[in-house]
């Protein structure tokens, strides 16, 4: 009996967090990570990093993707506020939209280990 609620309780875990979209944001953190780990091998081909790197990689982008997208969103959202609200002048707008949009959306190995800054903000 033990068995099967624990099976039970299992599947609904599995269900609720495949339809919670938190599957989507761990697997895409998690690719982010592997994407942030190529560019950072095609940019130095001599570039050597250890397991531990690159899963701070893959659990620094499982937080900092998630959050670089919903700031750029917001960013966004509120740069076309601004266009609106300043009857079309592109300086605020701009300079919003480039604050918010630009920027990196992963992180990687050589970031991890101090060696390349992070740009949460664009310039």
């Amino acid at each position: 009996m033990k068995g099967l609620r624990f099976a039970i309780v299992a599947l609904l875990v599995a269900v609720a967090v495949q339809t919670s979209a938190c599957a989507l944001l761990i697997a895409g953190a998690a690719s982010g990570g592997a994407a942030g780990a190529a560019v950072s091998t095609q940019e130095s081909r001599e570039e050597h990093h250890g397991a531990m790197t690159y899963a701070g990689t893959v659990l620094a982008n499982v937080v900092y993707f998630p959050t670089k997208a919903l700031f750029a969103a917001g960013g966004a959202a509120v740069s076309g506020v601004s266009y609106v609200a300043t009857l079309g002048r592109p300086e605020p707008t701009a300079s919003i939209w480039n604050a918010s949009v630009g920027g990196n959306y992963v992180v990687t190995p050589s970031m991890i280990e101090g060696k390349a800054p992070v740009h949460f903000v664009g310039v």
